[in-house]
């Protein structure tokens, strides 16, 4: 099956640069054989990538490597009092993403000793990349400029994008290893169907019966089937969910730790305790206080 890229883009280029107001495969953990960088200029929400995960805000620049599975659920709606469902406030999403396939420049072009480091980075670019700082000013006033340049420009724009992330300091690694999952089109369906049902509903008790009704496992194949492809268990997955749902109220909200804890999932308050410092290293109001600590600081 071709790619979306593939699918999409013109007979005259060998890249897409778009800017839009929603993601191309929301709701759909997918992988494809181009690079993509994303620039979220608006919005927020959770990212998914490869077996990590991570909240996405406004002015994140993300590097996504070549099929690197991955997925964004972004949120559409923000409530002022969560638990009541009250003060609705619609959230904006606003992108800018590029599409590319190394392998359009060619072994021989890749090989040259000038590119050495274009070559590393499209490698490094494997275990997923947040870039920060001067780097991704640079970045995303070339990928401005390939929106409207000539079709002769674009080339050295390419190359000079890439080499500016190749050598920049500022940039963090998402993944932790190397490994690549080994997903079929049949995967990446199931794990899509698991995924956006948890991030849509860990709020509330969720059985292992009904998460595995949902592609139709019985739960003891499911448990295994999760554990063989994401490399953790899906209970694993769910807490990491909560916790980092817990974080960005945490950051985001003035709300008293118990209402944090029920709005993430948990009914118990040691609980979620205990759960939000195996994860993050420290107590839910340790955490707030080293965050009022950093913004004093700045």
């Amino acid at each position: 099956m071709l790619s979306e890229f593939y699918t999409s883009k013109s007979h005259e280029q060998s890249y897409i640069v778009r800017y839009s107001d929603y993601y191309h495969a929301l709701n759909d953990y997918h992988l494809h054989p181009e690079i993509e960088l994303i620039y979220i200029s608006k919005g927020q929400g959770m990212f998914v990538i490869g077996e990590e995960m991570l909240q996405i805000t406004g002015g994140e620049f993300i590097v996504i490597g070549q099929n690197v599975p991955h997925m964004f659920k972004f949120d559409n709606v923000k409530y002022l009092f969560p638990l009541q469902r009250q003060g609705r406030l619609d959230l904006q999403i606003e992108l800018l993403t590029l599409h590319f396939d190394p392998g359009a420049f060619g072994d021989m072009f890749m090989n040259m000793p000038e590119n050495a480091a274009m070559k590393s980075f499209f490698s490094y670019a494997d275990r997923g990349m947040l870039v920060e700082d001067n780097c991704k000013t640079k970045a995303i006033e070339i990928l401005r400029r390939l929106e409207t340049c000539c079709s002769y420009e674009s080339i050295m724009l390419l190359i000079t994008l890439f080499n500016q992330l190749a050598i920049s300091n500022n940039k963090t690694c998402i993944i932790k290893t190397n490994n690549k999952p080994n997903f079929t089109k049949n995967d990446e369906k199931r794990l899509s169907k698991v995924y956006i049902f948890t991030l849509n509903n860990f709020s509330r008790r969720i059985k292992l019966k009904e998460v595995a009704d949902i592609i139709y496992m019985v739960p003891h194949a499911f448990c295994h089937y999760f554990k063989q492809k994401v490399n953790k268990t899906y209970f694993d997955f769910l807490m990491e969910v909560r916790i980092n749902h817990a974080c960005k109220l945490l950051r985001e909200e003035d709300q008293s730790i118990v209402t944090v804890c029920y709005e993430s999932g948990f009914t118990n308050l040691s609980n979620f305790n205990r759960h939000f410092k195996e994860l993050t290293g420290a107590t839910p109001l340790q955490y707030r206080k080293s965050l009022d600590k950093r913004s004093k600081i700045r």
